[in-house]
């Protein structure tokens, strides 16, 4: 709920957008332990999540210089902080949905299904040079009670070879479990 704290400037920034960009880890904290909401947007639409990245990639990209390194380890304390902000943040809203999330689940009938996507185009010539660099995969989606797992192989991208990696991936989650805990056999 917003309250005079998520007030902007005349520039579109909040108090936390503003403390996150000077790289002030204590003023990052007081901010967030008056109850900050860490979802607000600047009038840039940026969230604190993705300023406080921007900082920390401006901060590796600088001068090797003492003073540089010091606050390029302030930006990821920064960063530290807002992220843990956002992790509680997101368990008080999965608390506030779990319910209606579990009766959802019990009521819909089990299945599989097999989603195969790729990106590519109709273009002659360019769609052999787009399969190199575009990705495609197949995820496999099972549904049993209130658990689901997707299974894919797409992991990542060798950004030096410009090629997808592959390997097996699967996200396995039981709803119905307190954190932490491993799900093995579907």
């Amino acid at each position: 709920r917003p309250t005079e704290l998520h007030l902007l400037d005349r520039h579109g920034d909040s108090l936390l957008h503003l403390a996150i960009r000077r790289v002030d880890t204590a003023a990052v904290r007081c901010v967030l332990a008056a109850g900050f909401d860490v979802n607000t947007r600047s009038a840039g639409n940026w969230t604190p999540m993705e300023e406080a990245m921007a900082c920390v990639q401006a901060c590796v990209g600088a001068d090797a210089a003492a003073d540089v390194k010091a606050k390029a380890v302030a930006a990821q304390q920064v960063l530290r902080e807002i992220h843990l902000a956002v992790q509680l943040d997101e368990q008080k809203r999965w608390a506030g949905r779990r319910e209606t999330v579990l009766r959802t689940l019990r009521s819909m009938p089990d299945f599989s299904a097999v989603l195969a996507w790729r990106i590519g185009s109709y273009m002659l010539g360019v769609a052999t040079l787009l399969r190199r660099f575009l990705p495609s995969d197949t995820y496999r989606i099972r549904k049993r009670g209130v658990r689901v797992r997707v299974d894919s192989t797409l992991a990542g991208l060798d950004y030096d070879a410009l090629t997808w990696h592959r390997g097996l991936l699967s996200l396995i989650i039981r709803f119905d479990s307190g954190y932490g805990e491993i799900w093995g056999d579907m």
